[in-house]
């Protein structure tokens, strides 16, 4: 009985630390779009004070599990009345047969409907066990960017190592005593984690002074465009190479110096910054 209970709290435990990192929305009707970036169809919204489920961060923007609110289309002849799908169903942004799939539902999943059309399309809410992900600007959500690697990926999302249950140790027979080696010369010790050298980044933006900035580490952003999005904060050895290229369309060289704020954007060393 002793061991189930250790087993069990074993699994719990795995469970707690491979729990994808949350957010929460701070900004009112905040577009969730099917990839990174603006040019990708809007496919639903979430609300100031939701919380959301980040799966990865992928520069200014994040990756999110199905929120609860999010909808589709799809053509109704394959629900079955109990709700399940007969065979394979896309699920659309809208009533069209040549709308954007969100994703593939396969037979055997249970749906639910939330408005019947009478052209034959439903609206139905996207099951999480769809495995869709979407993705909205990381400015519009607080999270704590300190649960992310380098990389963008949950720390907590690395598998923990495997614990079993402790067992008694065998007794040593009584009448044989300990046999005492000599002393050896103990195993040269290694780190216990290798560093390894700083991913090279290149992205392509309107270098601009950051009129919010109010340390040097932010002084200059990356912009996907005039006025867009901010891709990542730039810094230089030599900040020559920064007044230069200001206001211009450049292509920017370098290694992450980290993550700065909560909204995790990455500042970028930049090594070589060419005006386009």
């Amino acid at each position: 009985m002793k061991r189930i209970v250790i087993c069990l709290l074993t699994v719990f435990a795995s469970f707690l630390l491979t729990a994808a990192p949350k957010g929460t929305v701070n900004g009112d009707k905040v577009n969730l779009r099917q990839g990174a970036g603006l040019k990708f169809p809007v496919v639903g919204r979430v609300v100031n004070g939701q919380s959301v489920e980040i799966t990865r961060v992928i520069g200014s923007w994040l990756e999110i599990a199905v929120p609860e609110n999010l909808t589709a289309y799809v053509s109704e002849a394959r629900i079955n009345p109990d709700g399940t799908l007969s065979g394979e169903l896309n699920m659309r942004t809208a009533m069209s047969s040549s709308a954007p799939i969100l994703g593939v539902l396969p037979k055997g999943t249970k749906v639910e409907r939330l408005d019947k059309r009478a052209n034959g399309w439903v609206k139905i809410k996207v099951p999480a066990s769809s495995g869709v992900k979407v993705y909205l600007a990381a400015f519009l959500v607080t999270y704590n960017s300190a649960e992310f690697d380098e990389k963008g990926n949950p720390v907590s999302a690395q598998k923990p190592a495997e614990v079993k249950p402790a067992e008694k140790a065998p007794e040593a027979p009584a009448e044989k005593p300990a046999e005492v080696k000599p002393a050896e010369k103990p195993a040269e010790v290694k780190p216990a984690v290798e560093k390894k050298p700083a991913e090279k980044l290149e992205l392509q933006g309107v270098l601009v002074k950051w009129k919010y900035s109010t340390v040097p580490e932010t002084a200059y952003a990356l912009l996907t465009e005039k006025d867009g999005f901010n891709q990542a904060f730039v810094t230089a050895s030599d900040s020559a190479l920064l007044v230069k290229a200001e206001n211009k369309k450049v292509k920017v060289s370098g290694v992450s110096a980290g993550r700065y704020g909560d909204n995790g954007a990455i500042i970028l060393k930049a090594d070589v910054i060419s005006v386009l």
